[in-house]
C-alpha cells in the first residue's frame, strides 16, 4: 500500500524592496529602489521618471528613507506657575492680595470634538491676615464641530474664592457657537447657552450680607454669552482672549456675573514659555463693602509637557 500525503504551501510574497536615498558626488539625490547592482553600475527605479542607471563612482553614499514621523497625540497638557496681584477686596477690611498660582490643564483633541480639564491652586496674602491656601477651582469643558463654523459647548465650573469671602461658586452652561473667523492664525468665536448657577458665601460673608440685608447665596438658571479671541502674532507668540457674561432667569433673583481674560504668551523654546496675563471679575452677590469688581495682574512660566 502506498500512502500519498499532499501539503500545499501558500506562496510568499517577496518583500518589498526598501525605498533608500542615493547622493551623488556633486551633491544630488534620488529616491528610489534599487533594482540591481553590478558591474560598476546600480539600477534604480524612481517614481515618476523610471529606471535610472547611475555608476557606482557617482555614489557618494547610500541610506535608507527614514519612516514617517507619528501621528501627534491627542492629548496634551500644561503646567503653568505664576505671581498675582489683585486689587483691594474689601475697603477698610481686606487689603490688595498677593499670591502664588498654579494652573494644571489636560486637554484631548480629536478630528470633531475635544475636551479640557483645568485645575488651579492659589496662595495668598491679603492684607492684613497671614498667607493661606484659599482659592483653588476645576473646570470641565467641552465642544463638538456640528458644521464647518457651528459648535456646541458645554462647560462646569467650580471655584473657591475665600479672598472674596466666597465659600463656593458652581456654574454649568450649554450652548451654541459660531465661529465667526477661522483660520490657523486668528479666530473668534462667539457663543449663548444655558444653565444652572449657584454660590455660597463664607461664615464672614454672610455676616456681611446679613448687615446688608442682602442674601448669602444665589442658586438659579442662568443663561448668558460667551467670546474666545484667538490670535497667532508669530509662530512663537500667542495673544488670547476670552469672556463671559451671565445673568439669572429669575426675577427675584438679580444676579449678574462676568469675567474677561487677556492672556500673552511667548514660547522661549518648544516646551517652556512666559506668560503675562490681566483679568477682571464682577459677582452682582459680593456684600458691601466687598468690591463687586476684582482686578487681577498675573505673570508667570508655562510647561507644556
Amino acid at each position: 500500500m502506498v500512502l500519498l500525503c499532499v501539503s500545499r504551501t501558500a506562496a510568499q510574497t517577496p518583500s518589498p524592496v526598501p525605498v533608500e536615498v542615493v547622493r551623488l558626488v556633486g551633491g544630488s539625490g534620488l529616491v528610489g529602489r534599487v533594482t540591481s547592482t553590478g558591474g560598476g553600475k546600480i539600477h534604480m527605479y524612481v517614481d515618476g521618471v523610471g529606471d535610472v542607471v547611475i555608476d557606482s563612482a557617482a555614489i557618494a553614499s547610500r541610506s535608507p528613507v527614514p519612516p514617517p514621523p507619528p501621528p501627534p497625540s491627542p492629548w496634551s497638557g500644561t503646567i503653568t506657575g505664576s505671581m498675582t496681584h489683585i486689587s483691594t477686596v474689601a475697603p477698610g477690611l481686606a487689603g490688595s492680595t498677593l499670591g502664588a498660582q498654579v494652573n494644571l490643564g489636560v486637554a484631548r483633541m480629536g478630528a470633531r470634538s475635544a475636551v479640557s480639564l483645568d485645575g488651579n491652586l492659589s496662595y495668598w496674602r491679603r492684607e492684613p491676615d497671614s498667607a493661606a491656601a484659599n482659592q483653588w477651582g476645576l473646570s470641565l469643558g467641552g465642544r463638538r464641530m456640528l458644521a464647518a463654523r457651528w459648535v456646541l459647548l458645554g462647560r462646569s465650573q467650580f471655584d473657591v474664592n475665600h479672598v472674596q469671602f466666597l465659600e463656593y461658586r458652581s456654574t454649568t452652561i450649554a450652548g451654541l457657537g459660531y465661529f465667526v473667523v477661522k483660520s490657523p492664525r486668528v479666530s473668534l468665536l462667539v457663543a449663548s447657552g444655558l444653565g444652572y448657577g449657584k454660590s455660597e458665601q463664607t461664615a464672614y460673608g454672610r455676616v456681611l450680607s446679613f448687615a446688608a440685608g442682602i442674601p448669602a447665596g444665589v442658586a438659579g438658571p442662568i443663561t448668558g454669552v460667551h467670546d474666545m479671541l484667538s490670535l497667532q502674532l508669530t509662530p512663537m507668540l500667542g495673544f488670547q482672549q476670552d469672556a463671559h457674561y451671565f445673568w439669572s432667569l429669575r426675577a427675584s433673583t438679580p444676579y449678574r456675573q462676568a469675567e474677561f481674560n487677556a492672556k500673552l504668551l511667548g514660547m522661549v523654546t518648544t516646551h517652556f514659555g512666559l506668560s503675562i496675563a490681566f483679568r477682571q471679575q464682577y459677582d452682582s452677590s459680593m456684600p458691601p463693602p466687598v468690591n463687586r469688581t476684582l482686578r487681577s495682574l498675573i505673570s508667570g512660566v508655562q510647561v507644556k509637557l
